[in-house]
């Protein structure tokens, strides 16, 4: 008898153990933000950073709708987009980083933009589609991706940029995308490193570089915008159409196992803690 009550009590912990567990499937190691658009989380025009202190203002209507985890938002093409302000230091984080999100869209009648700043000076950073044979944007082809970043000096603004064809992401079925950059900078020498792309969990493109000069990675300068391109003082444009889901940033490069452990994640973010072990441990004992 008592031999069954341990059985049942090592079974019940071991339960507790993987309710505690499921909701951090995700990496959660370098994590900065994280914007899950599950509708607990948008409030009226406030979309919750559930991990970190960078709320999103939303502009126009973009609705809530199912998504590939839990909700996400639909954008309509034409006026909605998400400021996610200057993302306090992030900036400077940029050359060892991580941009993670869910996307879907069949649109092929123009450029749009899934993440982007710009501000009057360096740096700048985005990832942004080409539906269509575009060759004055960004001069590259149809159907393509293209990720950039920049990174500033006391004279100029180096940027560098990567297109990759990817005619897949246009199908109107889910697609995970994750953007990693890893850096390192000799402060008045230069520096050297590399950017990953992976799309739904594969490894399609890396881009190594390095470069000379008093150089260094800076906070952001202008809001960073989800859905579309906004400079200060101009229009916002480059409106994203499609739905958007699980928008992730970290501090770090992922791995191409934890890009994989984030692909098949499908635990919906949950801040309200299932129980601490020791509290039910301590319940289970007076118990026996």
């Amino acid at each position: 008898m008592k031999g069954r009550t341990h059985f049942t009590t090592f079974a019940i912990i071991i339960g507790i153990l993987s309710l505690n567990t499921a909701q951090a499937s995700i990496v959660t190691d370098g994590l900065v933000s994280y914007w899950p658009f599950d509708k607990g989380y948008i409030i009226q025009k406030t979309a919750k950073d559930v991990w970190g202190d960078n709320n999103g203002t939303i502009v126009g209507n973009p609705k809530v709708v199912p998504g590939q985890v839990g909700e996400a938002l639909e954008f309509d093409g034409s006026g909605d987009f998400i400021n996610l302000t200057t993302l306090g230091d992030f900036g400077r984080q940029i050359g060892t980083s991580s941009f993670e999100a869910w996307i879907k869209t069949s649109n092929t009648t123009r450029w749009m933009t899934l993440i982007n700043t710009h501000g009057a000076e360096c740096p700048y950073w985005g990832i942004e589609f080409n539906g269509r044979n575009e060759k004055d944007r960004f001069e590259i082809i149809e159907r393509t991706l293209w990720y950039y970043f920049s990174v500033g000096g006391p004279r100029s603004c180096g940027k560098v940029g990567r297109s990759t064809r990817m005619n897949i992401i246009f199908d109107g079925e889910w697609h995970h995308i994750v953007y990693t950059s890893d850096y390192m900078i000799d402060e008045g020498v230069g520096g050297s490193g590399k950017r990953v792309m992976y799309i739904d969990s594969v490894f399609v493109y890396t881009n190594n570089h390095s470069f000379s000069g008093n150089r260094a990675f800076s906070p952001f300068t202008a809001p960073v915008t989800l859905g579309a391109r906004k400079f200060p003082g101009r229009k916002s444009s480059g409106h994203f159409m499609g739905t958007i889901d699980e928008v992730r940033l970290y501090a770090r490069p992922l791995t191409a196992a934890e890009v994989y452990q984030n692909f098949v994640s499908t635990q919906p973010y949950n801040v309200t803690p299932k129980g601490k072990l020791s509290t039910v441990w301590a319940t289970l004992k007076t118990k026996l």
